[in-house]
């Protein structure tokens, strides 16, 4: 080496942030100090390869390093077809052996341990972090410190490089055999398909027969076992428990036999015709049937087992045998989950033909059952907290009468107080003369609500529901019972007689030896009726005594309740509650909000500033009960004028089908009807309007006091001068409130037409929204009704939402709800529930 190359000097790289040398300012620990921010993790991007195709020779490269001891397994990747375990191996579904403690207990472990997981994750990785970089910036007190600090890092970071390289070699080496290994294998399952195909065609036409054979006798047992299985299902919800438990059984035995012949006699085939995309679904479908099969089985069980248990209940206790059952449907839920996840994943098509339609129509039944059942179990834990329990509990239970409507229903003829002593009825007391029996003892005198004039001078407990709002009425009813029989009660439950109907179809009819009839779900209204009016009980001044003895004999029947009878009656009690057939109220406010949450509080539905809204209330006051033979029809029509705003038009239209002089039911229909709109609403006019002569009007003494509730919850706006309308500001909607009068043989309508308080052009937050959602750069207008039903009235509805010309729909929601070419239709149909329908229009 010449003696001018050894005095040279290697040029060192500096860093571009200190000035130091060996390295650069990415790897600076000054820069990094005044810089300091948290790591970002990036995914790493996969290495590409150019593969060059040559003539495949069996030869071991020099560059391939075996880094594991075991060979991977030709099968390790393809999926299994058969369950797990068969029932005989893994399940024992016999009714003894059934704790739905423990299946709930492991859906909370499931979420507890994810959670678990995902803390664990996250604290190893902060670990990890701090031991990274903790000794790469300690806080040094000197200089001379800081200095060695720089050293050791310099030190630490040469070290890393190197290890960085050689994890990267070995990486590349590992990523390299993997490769190869999967080409292998690809090369091995071709040829083994090559073989079977071009080489064995007699190997072939076995397997693909065994295949048949086994797939034949997988879908036999299968579907036996889900036809056993759809009888079980069936007997179950009727409570036919012996024809419930004999189809389970046969319907598990089935099953095990399917998963005998899928996991035992031919688990290798089915291994390799799952690498096979065709025949793979076939298989895969019918084992999802099995599966789902099994998993309805477990959730069958534990509701037999429920209901068994609850039989088992020495205990008069109505709540401990509710609380049993509920307990079992809860463990059953998960499985019927899973059981639905499985049946969606059934190719249909692959199934016997005969079979197709039965699999298809069960699936959706099934869906529609475990909503079902959740709404019925989510039921059950609500009773348990508002009667279940230590202590006691009070309840008014008020008897309503749809063929006489009130705004929560019907008229409140009857009322019992119910007393609840540690779950269980301490004493159900029902005043033989109704709520009439309250008039003497009321201690306050105050002036009613104007329209109920027309009846009484002094506003009294039987005409406590006026307000539409049930939780307003519920007050109402607490504070009347209060000021009369100076008792308070903890809730109030509202009841129309058709619950009465649909109760009585469960038990069947009773016989009432005392006077001589027998009461049954198609005669219950009008046999009690015309006792209550006529019979000569009403002349000792107790009419509603029938009720009182009715009400013993339920109460017995409740205490010795068959529980078998349970689920439907449980059932039952859902739809009422879902149609407003049942209202409730509790003083109690997790009561209370479990009330709401469920939809059952009865209250008035608040809307935001861009949405419509409709509810027509009736009031019949001095009609008897005319209401029986009243058939309402609503027709609602929002026009959108061209600047924006809405001109809508509420046509209620009355068909009084009785016949004149026709006791009770043939009398004239007087109904002081409220419509409840969008707040800030303006009238533009009513027609169709029918007053009642003004001198049939009582006037209330001046001494009678204002009602506090009254004026509160009704602020009159003002009073229409052309038709008398009263325009009202009620529970954040705005009211207008007239008469309507329909004679027996005729039909009446009243018209409210009025503008909407708000312009569906105003691009708001929402619209902007939703033209993002469509990328559009056109305008988009979105509408949306909501209409609340009365309780007590299954309404006929029709709908039209009208747009200027230029404007064409782009998107409808709702039930029903079809599009125009100018906006959107709802057809007639017959509401029993609460409806929420939306429309978009773009501008063209």
């Amino acid at each position: 080496m010449k003696e001018e190359d050894k005095k040279k000097k290697p040029q060192l790289r500096r860093c571009a942030a200190c000035g130091l040398p060996g390295h650069n300012k990415s790897t600076c620990p000054q820069y990094l100090e005044d810089n300091i921010v948290e790591p970002i993790k990036t995914a790493r991007q996969p290495l590409k390869f150019f593969v060059h195709h040559v003539n495949f020779s069996n030869h071991v490269s020099p560059h391939v390093v075996d880094l594991k001891n075991k060979k991977n397994d030709v099968w390790e990747n393809i999926e299994e077809s058969a369950p797990e375990k068969s029932r005989a191996e893994n399940q024992d579904l016999s009714l003894k052996n059934l704790d739905p403690r423990i299946q709930i207990k492991k859906e909370k472990q499931k979420e507890t341990f994810k959670e678990n997981k995902r803390l664990f994750r996250v604290k190893i990785e902060k670990k990890q972090f701090h031991q990274k970089f903790s000794s790469y910036f300690p806080i040094k007190k000197t200089l001379a410190d800081a200095s060695a600090s720089m050293a050791n890092f310099r030190n630490e970071s040469r070290n890393n490089l190197a290890t960085l390289k050689s994890n990267f070699f070995n990486s590349f080496l590992r990523f390299k055999e993997a490769l190869m290994s999967q080409s292998r294998l690809k090369f091995i399952l071709l040829s083994a398909a090559f073989v079977i195909i071009l080489v064995l065609p007699i190997k072939a036409s076995t397997f693909y027969k065994n295949l048949k054979n086994t797939t034949g006798q997988i879908s036999t047992n299968g579907i036996a076992g889900f036809m056993s299985l759809q009888e079980s299902t069936s007997a179950l919800m009727q409570a036919d428990l012996p024809t419930a438990e004999k189809s389970l059984e046969n319907a598990l035995n089935n099953f095990d036999q399917a998963v005998t012949v899928m996991q035992k006699k031919y688990q290798r085939l089915q291994k390799i015709t799952s690498a096979i995309p065709v025949i793979k679904d076939e298989v895969q479908s019918r084992q999802k049937l099995i599966t789902a099969g099994q998993k309805i089985s477990l959730g069958n069980a534990y509701i037999l087992k429920g209901i068994e248990e609850s039989r088992a209940i020495s205990d008069d206790s109505l709540s401990k045998r509710m609380e049993k059952l509920t307990l079992h449907m809860r463990a059953a839920i998960p499985n019927y989950k899973e059981a639905l996840a499985d049946l969606n994943g059934i190719k249909i098509e692959v199934l016997p033909v005969e079979y197709q339609a039965t699999v298809s129509g069960f699936r959706t039944l099934f869906a529609s059952f475990l909503n079902d059942l959740e709404n019925i179990a989510g039921l059950g834990q609500t009773i348990q907290e508002i009667f279940g329990g230590e202590g006691m509990r009070r309840y008014l239970l008020v008897f309503q009468n749809p063929h006489e409507l009130r705004p929560t229903g019907g008229f409140m003829g009857s009322f019992a107080i119910l007393d609840i002593k540690d779950g269980r009825i301490d004493k159900l007391n029902i005043p033989a003369g109704g709520t009439y029996d309250l008039q003497g003892e009321l201690k306050k005198y105050i002036k009613p609500p104007t329209p109920l004039l027309l009846s009484n001078k002094r506003w009294e407990f039987q005409d406590a529901n006026w307000f539409p709002d049930f939780p307003a009425s519920a007050e109402k009813i607490l504070w009347f019972f209060r000021h009369s029989r100076n008792l308070t009660a903890d809730g109030v439950i509202v009841i129309n007689s058709s619950v009465l109907e649909r109760l009585l179809a469960i038990t069947g009819p009773i016989e009432d030896e005392k006077r001589n009839v027998v009461i049954s779900s198609a005669n219950a209204i009008s046999t009690i009726q015309e006792i209550v009016e006529y019979g000569p009980e009403k002349k000792e001044n107790k009419p509603k005594k029938i009720l009182a003895d009715l009400a013993l004999k339920f109460s017995d029947y409740f205490q010795n309740i068959k529980p078998t009878e349970l689920l439907p009656i449980l059932g039952n009690l859902f739809e009422a509650l879902e149609n407003k057939e049942i209202q409730a109220y509790s003083t109690d406010e997790k009561a209370e909000k479990d009330i709401k949450n469920f939809g059952w509080g009865g209250d008035i539905i608040q809307t935001n500033g861009g949405q419509d809204y409709l509810f027509a209330v009736n009031t019949n006051i001095q009609g008897q009960k005319s209401d029986a033979e009243i058939k309402q029809k609503i027709f609602y029509q929002a026009e959108v004028q061209t600047n924006g705003s809405i001109i809508a038009s509420a046509v209620v239209s009355k068909e009084h089908q009785g016949t004149k002089g026709e006791k009770l039911y043939g009398q004239t229909n007087i109904d002081y009807i409220r419509i409840y709109v969008p707040e800030g609403s303006d009238l533009l006019s009513v027609n169709g309007y029918s007053w009642p002569d003004e001198k049939n009007f009582r006037i209330p003494e001046d001494w009678y006091e204002e009602d506090g509730d009254l004026k509160k919850n009704e602020i009159e706006v003002k009073i229409d001068n052309q038709s008398g309308t009263r325009v009202t500001r009620e529970f954040g909607k705005t009211a207008f409130g007239n008469w309507l009068i329909t004679e027996p043989g005729q039909t009446s309508q009243i018209q409210f037409v009025y503008r909407l308080p708000f312009k569906i052009f105003d691009l708001s937050k929402d619209t902007e929204s939703w033209k993002e959602l469509f990328q559009s750069s056109q305008i988009l207008a979105n509408y949306q009704l909501i209409f609340q039903k009365q309780s007590g009235i299954d309404s006929e509805f029709e709908s039209q939402i009208i747009f200027p010309d230029g404007w064409a729909p782009v998107w409808t929601e709702g039930e029903d709800i079809r599009s125009a070419a100018n906006g959107a239709s709802i057809p007639s149909f017959t509401c029993a529930k609460n409806m929420i329908w939306s429309l978009i229009m773009k501008k063209e």
